[in-house]
């Protein structure tokens, strides 16, 4: 009887090993890896820009914001685009790509990781005061979508300098 019971232990045991084995081949033999998945800077997003997407009815007196500064050759002379020959039209399609890259993922992490790679301002992190506090003027559009976004939404606004993509901090 023990005997028997080896026997259809080791019997049981092959099947599995042999399933398990045809399983690996098959899916040797039959797997299609297809085409790569696209790195995130060559995916597209199609959404055209929403100026009203977490835009507030009235706006408030004073908030806090961070932003991504995207400029094109010529805008201004204070500010260096880092792809130098940027037209006006390819800094318009940048800043709403990233705007949709936000809206997407509408987290801190995802704006940090944004305006490290791509803000053209001097000071990538810095928070702006709106008013400041210090009293130096901002650019009046810059302060006007500042003080009509939401919370954690992100607004683009033109000023001298190119586009501001502005995430309305506190």
């Amino acid at each position: 009887m023990a005997k028997k019971r080896k026997m259809r232990g080791t019997l049981i045991g092959t099947i599995v090993l042999a399933a398990i084995l045809g399983a690996v081949i098959g899916a040797i033999i039959f797997h299609d890896p297809g085409q790569p998945l696209p790195g995130p800077d060559s995916v597209k997003f199609t959404d055209e820009y929403d100026d009203e997407w977490g835009k507030l009815a009235a706006p408030i007196s004073h908030v806090t914001v961070t932003h991504i500064l995207i400029s094109w050759k010529g805008a201004n002379p204070r500010v260096t685009p880092k792809e130098p020959e940027r037209t006006k039209e390819q800094a318009w399609e940048l800043v709403e790509q990233l705007w949709n890259r936000y809206k997407t993922e509408p987290t801190k992490e995802n704006w940090t990781a944004l305006q490290a790679r791509y803000n053209e301002d001097s000071k990538p992190h810095e928070r702006y005061g709106v008013p400041d506090p210090t009293g130096q003027p901002l650019a009046k559009p810059f302060t006007d979508c500042a003080k009509s976004t939401n919370v954690n939404f992100a607004r683009i606004v033109e000023t001298e300098f190119g586009y501001h993509l502005i995430r309305r901090e506190q």
